[in-house]
């Protein structure tokens, strides 16, 4: 038995270095007990019968781009980073249960992102956020592992590059010894509120909290709104800031219902007219459409840096950046809330409604 235990915890050092090794920056390893008494998300075996563990890692995305992104110069290479981040994520996971499998510990890879578990709804008319939840939620893992804190946006966010990260993880059969989360003095969240200023959605609830339990350990983050509210800003659908000062880098204008129940016919008016948008540079695929959706948010994670000041700084930059608009070959361009509206009612009325209600 002692041979065994030694071995497991050999195996347990080994797996945090293979995925660091990989371009991991962080990596944690969570267990059914440590995981006991959490949400759905939390279960591993929804993906693998028999799970015992899970290595969880964070990928960091390339900050380079953030700024110019945040600028409104340049949306593209914050896209590609974003994608590679996730690309280099999800591989690492895929390389680990590999490893493992052939081991003798069977092992299954949970992609960064974009799988989801289906949950039929009761509901006749529904938005995409109604009916799909994440086979396992890496951001629980994530905070319970000691990869990171839960920023109160409810963003993991890591010492060294915040929440700027891409997460997955392997799931296995092998019993691996957890490690322990970090202690909550280490947290740099601050509940500064500029994630919540950054959100041209609404989606985060700073008066009320959610809390976890994850294995006698809480877990505590803003609570959320109607998931539809972030898809709709986060799909590139629309993303004009209530104020009308700034905008992400979608070129839609349509506001977010405040009732829940107007979010259907919201996601109905807004995919139709995002469908006849010229196509513009970049882009990826997900299941549930064809055609491909540009990536125009995620400020609530870019604005997050670790320190105060960057986050001012960063958050200054977007409410500098001016609010976007398409021209006819489908580029796209910031420029100020007074000459979008000039640019704007200059369309004509058929083209005008892709972007903006009839004022």
């Amino acid at each position: 038995m002692k041979a065994q235990e030694e071995s497991m915890a050999n195996l347990s050092r080994i797996v945090r270095e293979f995925v660091e090794i990989e371009g991991a920056c962080t990596a944690g390893i969570v267990t059914t007990e440590t995981l006991a008494g959490g949400p759905p998300s939390t279960d591993l075996s929804y993906v693998l019968a028999g799970a015992r563990s899970a290595v969880v890692f964070a990928v960091p995305m390339d900050p380079s781009p953030i700024e110019p992104y945040l600028r409104k110069e340049d949306r593209l290479c914050l896209e590609q980073a974003y994608v590679r981040a996730n690309t280099l994520a999800s591989g690492i996971s895929l390389h680990l249960a590999n490893y493992l499998t052939q081991k003798g510990y069977p092992s299954v890879p949970v992609a960064s992102n974009n799988v989801f578990r289906p949950v039929p709804s009761e509901k006749e008319e529904t938005c995409l956020a109604d009916t799909y939840y994440p086979d396992i939620a890496h951001r629980y893992l994530a905070v319970r592992s000691g990869v990171g804190h839960m920023g109160f946006s409810g963003n993991v966010i890591t010492r060294d590059w915040g929440a700027s990260v891409i997460l997955a993880a392997t799931v296995t059969t092998a019993e691996l010894e957890p490690t322990p989360p970090l202690a909550p003095e280490e947290n740099y969240c601050d509940h500064c509120g500029l994630c919540l200023a950054a959100c041209a959605s609404g989606f985060m609830d700073f008066q009320r909290t959610t809390t976890v339990v994850l294995g006698g350990v809480e877990v505590s983050y803003s609570q959320r709104r109607h998931y539809g509210r972030c898809d709709l800003v986060c799909s590139g659908y629309t993303g004009l800031h209530p104020s009308g000062r700034w905008s992400t880098w979608s070129p839609g204008r349509f506001p977010v219902p405040d009732r829940d129940e107007d979010l259907p016919a919201a996601y109905d008016r807004m995919q139709k007219a995002h469908g006849k948008w010229p196509p513009s540079e970049g882009g990826r695929y997900f299941f549930f459409m064809d055609e491909k959706l540009r990536f125009s948010c995620a400020h609530c994670m870019l604005v997050c840096a670790p320190t105060k000041e960057e986050r001012k700084r960063r958050y200054q930059l977007l409410r500098d950046s001016g609010v976007v608009v398409q021209s006819a070959d489908g580029s796209r361009k910031a420029v100020s809330p007074q000459e979008a509206r000039t640019i704007l009612d200059a369309l004509p009325p058929e083209r005008r409604a892709l972007y903006e209600d009839a004022l």
